[in-house]
């Protein structure tokens, strides 16, 4: 069943029998879905870990009316430990996939990071485009939430503001030198506490990779190199393959 964006005001729930309108750019797409003499119920999501079963009542190219059947919470979506990506600010079209990409493996908050290396800082202009890639993609892939896009922040605000405790960053050998090793995500997964912190944390560096400077902070802050695979990965590639190994280590500590 397809799955469409509801927008509604913060802190509002939906309820049963309640009568909903979506947005010109939704209605505009149901429309199109509808064409052929498709059934009328349809799957809604608000992006606050919500799914909604509706019937379309009316329906034109401009609005979309439907009545709430039912509604559920997405309880899995609220246990902790939460994904988080930290990802460097990389060419527009490639970070834009990782986004999608990121969506489709369950993060929870997306952080593009002003790095030594990174590209210009753009992102003030994108945001918009990037949160309907963003809805796009918890349609496509029937998740019930929109993880938070932050502003993009320099490296060090970053790391100043953002719990650490279990963070993990992508690196390649020449990168750490004869400091430390990058390690296997999933290695680190049996030595995970069974009580985790709240978040779950990969950083991921710009195509250009860390700063010796960068290292050495990451390093000083505890945080672990790990190894995402025998092969020098792009960014977008090395943030589904984090991700993917750090859902691995959270499924090890849901909480509620």
């Amino acid at each position: 069943m397809r799955h469409f964006f509801l927008e509604t005001e913060p802190g509002h729930i939906p309820v049963v029998g309640e009568t909903v309108t979506l947005d010109q750019e939704e209605s505009h797409h149901l429309g199109t879905v509808l064409r052929g003499g498709r059934q009328n119920e349809v799957v809604l999501t608000d992006g606050r870990g919500h799914r909604m079963a509706a019937l379309v009542v009316k329906q034109d190219r401009r609005q979309a009316t439907l009545d709430i059947q039912s509604v559920v919470k997405d309880e899995a979506e609220f246990l902790r430990p939460q994904l988080v990506l930290a990802i460097a600010l990389i060419k527009p079209k490639r970070f834009e996939w990782a986004l999608e990409k990121a969506v489709e493996l369950g993060v929870h908050r997306i952080v593009p990071l002003q790095t030594e290396h990174s590209s210009i800082d753009k992102s003030g202009h994108k945001i918009k485009r990037w949160n309907t890639i963003m809805k796009s993609a918890i349609k496509q892939c029937g998740r019930s939430f929109l993880p938070e896009l932050s502003p993009s922040l320099k490296i060090d605000d970053f790391l100043a503001q953002h719990p650490l405790e279990l963070t993990v960053f992508g690196a390649i050998p020449e990168e750490v030198g004869l400091r430390t090793q990058p390690r296997p995500l999933l290695e680190l997964a049996d030595e995970v506490p069974g009580e985790m912190s709240e978040y779950l944390t990969g950083l991921i560096g710009p195509e250009g990779g860390w700063s010796p400077e960068e290292v050495a902070s990451f390093l000083e802050l505890g945080l672990q190199p790990i190894n995402l695979g025998p092969h020098i990965l792009r960014a977008e590639t090395a943030a589904s393959a984090c991700l993917a190994g750090l859902q691995a280590v959270r499924g090890k500590g849901l909480k509620g």
